[in-house]
């Protein structure tokens, strides 16, 4: 028996609770971060229950740190995933995250930066406790999918959601290589979502398809001299 439990309200995965479709979407993220993660330091931002710190130690990651904002979401993922050598989960606000310079080989955030109004702070903060060639996974909602005519988002726990075009460039700002990938590709003519396949691929934006999510992998850049 757990001490914490949590209610699915929108905002964070609970395994078990989430609709399915809705946990896939966000599990194949891991998914394909596994890949990228393995032997790796790992810091997940906005780690949320702790489901992803989980699959990536299980899938090869030398260590896993989750960080949340909330203390119900940290103690919901220690009580379940954190009692092992591989994981640990920390309370803190990812844009004042509490780690030394140059500490992981990767941070994973996944759609979290459309939470955040001080997106370029948070972006900042993941360069810096990042490793010189260490890499940033995050993803975010394509804002052509979601929000291409309104003055907001209507997902009402975002504040700012990105064009593929402006993300590259807001992301080329920090980091070196930025590469796109994408998820739950939209038929434009009428709004048609694949959901068939949940897995991450090759970025889609043309006139006629276009990916609902934009997963984005980056490297630190390396010092100017």
């Amino acid at each position: 028996m757990y001490r914490t439990e949590m209610e699915f309200t929108g905002e964070r995965v609970v395994p078990g609770k989430t609709p399915e479709t809705i946990y896939d979407e966000h599990i194949y993220r891991y998914v394909f971060a596994a890949d990228l993660t393995k032997n790796k330091v790992v810091l997940d931002v906005a780690c949320g229950t702790g489901y992803g710190v989980d699959y990536m130690a299980k899938e090869g990651a030398k260590q896993v740190v989750g960080v949340d904002i909330s203390p119900e979401a940290v103690s919901y993922g220690w009580e379940r995933y954190g009692r092992n050598r591989k994981t640990d989960f920390v309370c803190a606000d990812g844009l004042k995250l509490p780690f030394l310079d140059n500490s992981f080989d990767t941070v994973v955030s996944f759609e979290t930066i459309e939470h955040i109004k001080q997106y370029s702070k948070f972006l900042a903060e993941c360069r810096r406790v990042l490793r010189q060639d260490g890499l940033l996974v995050c993803s975010t909602p394509n804002r052509r999918i979601f929000s291409p005519d309104l003055p907001k988002p209507i997902n009402t726990f975002h504040v700012k959601e990105f064009w593929p075009d402006e993300f590259h460039r807001l992301l080329s700002r920090y980091f070196a290589d930025v590469t796109f990938y994408g998820q739950c590709d939209v038929t434009l003519n009428d709004n048609f979502v694949d959901r068939s396949d949940y897995s991450v691929h090759d970025f889609i934006d043309d006139e006629r398809v276009s990916s609902g999510y934009i997963i984005a992998v980056a490297r630190k850049r390396s010092k100017k001299r």
